[in-house]
């Protein structure tokens, strides 16, 4: 069942709605997610944890700068009665979790960086298989259909997926990422503001497939800011790794969160 045990539900905090699914009891493991999608992008993976925690799935507020995210969601934490959290978060996510664990080190006990680097400095680090794969520059050097893909708000697989690729996405999710649509009035800039200093663990989790592994050691570049224990591995899939190997992200957060006290 879609979210079983979970309740939808939007809580105002600083004037701002905070549309959100709760569900479980305990400690709190508030899972971000990622870009294009919503807090449903943690359908599969959150509800094997409300047997011990209280899971908390926001959708985040791509139009505000990552520091207001931060404030309120940590507000939004104590509203609900929670002093100490465990952050988790997909691309932009993880950005936002550090920028909680950042401002607020002595509430959040454990960081899981799902898809993510500490920081948006290529300097020295990229190459040209770096800059063929974006999407903002070097369109025509790309292999099809990038550049006409990187040209749509909605990647056009959630429209017509092949048939290698329909089986990732629950009809469920699909329908919530394009009714709420919550990426196309995000800010140019999402990555966090300033230097950021994270010291609890650390756990980093990256596609065999996608671009992030192939481009550098993850864990690597998150020493350079985390000084807890940071520790890391690739998963059997590209880039939504919620949704395309829930399970290996299940037993990767339970190996971590079995070492927290």
């Amino acid at each position: 069942m879609f979210f079983s045990g979970f309740t939808l539900t939007t809580l105002k905090v600083n004037d701002i709605p905070w549309r959100l699914r709760s569900g479980g009891a305990g400690p709190a493991l508030m899972l971000l997610h990622g870009r294009p999608e919503t807090h449903v992008a943690w359908h599969a993976v959150a509800p094997a944890f409300t047997n011990r925690y209280s899971v908390i799935c926001p959708d985040l507020h791509p139009e505000l700068p990552p520091q207001r995210q931060a404030e309120d969601l940590l507000a939004l934490a104590t509203a609900m009665g929670h002093d100490r959290l465990i952050l988790a978060g997909q691309d932009a996510g993880a950005q936002i979790a550090c920028q909680i664990a950042a401002l607020a080190p002595e509430r959040v006990a454990g960081v899981i960086a799902l898809e993510a680097l500490p920081g948006m400095n290529h300097t020295g680090r990229d190459d040209m298989a770096y800059s063929l794969a974006q999407y903002e520059s070097c369109w025509f050097g790309q292999l099809h259909p990038k550049p006409e893909a990187g040209a749509v708000q909605t990647p056009p697989e959630w429209q017509r997926a092949p048939d290698e690729q329909a089986g990732i996405f629950a009809p469920e999710a699909v329908a919530d990422y394009t009714h709420m649509a919550l990426w196309p009035q995000s800010t140019s800039s999402y990555w966090p503001q300033g230097e950021l200093s994270l010291q609890c663990p650390l756990l980093v989790l990256w596609g065999k497939s996608g671009r992030i592994g192939g481009w550098y050691d993850p864990p690597t570049l998150w020493r350079e800011i985390a000084h807890g224990h940071v520790s890391g591995h690739a998963l059997d899939a590209s880039f939504f790794l919620t949704e395309e190997a829930p399970g290996e992200v299940c037993k990767a957060f339970e190996g971590f969160l079995s070492t927290l006290p």
